[in-house]
């Protein structure tokens, strides 16, 4: 993921997004949690960032406006989500469904 020029905000957002992947079929399967775990690792993410994660894992992300990705990360995001969604192995109907619709969304 070619993450240099996201700010902290946008990286924090790419997160989200990645957990918004592995709650898509309302089954966060340990797999997708680990990829999530890792994208955010790999991330310089703002302090407490960490705690605000694991609650989305937990509890489920907030809504995320597909439009407000920024045009020039649009492809680091979707690799993210798309890494998250495939963690376990298959792709479920809902995943595919969201996928399809991001990829509209983002195109």
């Amino acid at each position: 993921m070619a993450i240099s020029h996201m700010n902290p905000d946008q990286r924090l957002q790419l997160v989200q997004l990645a957990c918004v992947a592995a709650w898509s079929n309302l089954d966060v399967r340990p797999e997708e949690r680990a990829v999530v775990l890792d994208i955010a690792s790999t991330l310089d993410l703002p302090p407490g960032s960490d705690k605000l994660v694991e609650c989305w894992l937990s509890d489920g992300p907030p809504d995320l406006d597909p439009y407000s990705i920024p045009r020039e990360h649009r492809d680091s995001y979707l690799q993210a989500f798309l890494e998250v969604a495939t963690a376990d192995g298959r792709i479920d109907l809902e995943e595919s469904e969201t996928i399809r619709v991001l990829r509209e969304l983002l195109a």
